[in-house]
């Protein structure tokens, strides 16, 4: 359910840059917690009757970040992700995963 509202907010996004124009394709990056499967079927089915349909997803899947209260920062392994919760290598506490998606590029259909 959580890549739903994620390629809402995605598409929502990217129909606002695009305005008018025929969007070809979408570069994003995402944190590994994200169901890549889901999230792309998502977007092809909310993009249906916008200026996204048709548009290719590219997603670049970049590592987990953590910074946690007991001072530990950094990349967790997949050992450490379960879902969309993250424990912390060095003490255990629980998190959020380190989510969401960051839109690189769009490509646009030349309209001139």
């Amino acid at each position: 359910m959580h890549e739903l509202s994620l390629a809402e907010e995605l598409v929502e996004e990217c129909c606002r840059l695009a305005g008018s124009r025929t969007v070809l394709a979408v570069d994003i990056r995402c944190a590994p917690a994200v169901d890549l499967p889901e999230l792309e079927q998502g977007f092809h089915q909310l993009a249906v009757g916008s200026a996204l349909e048709g548009a290719e997803l590219r997603v670049e899947e970049v590592p987990a970040v953590l910074s946690c209260q007991c001072g530990f920062e950094g990349v967790l392994s997949a050992d450490d992700l379960a879902g969309h919760l993250a424990v912390c290598p060095r003490c255990g506490q629980v998190h959020p995963a380190p989510g969401g998606i960051d839109i690189v590029t769009l490509r646009l259909r030349d309209e001139s």
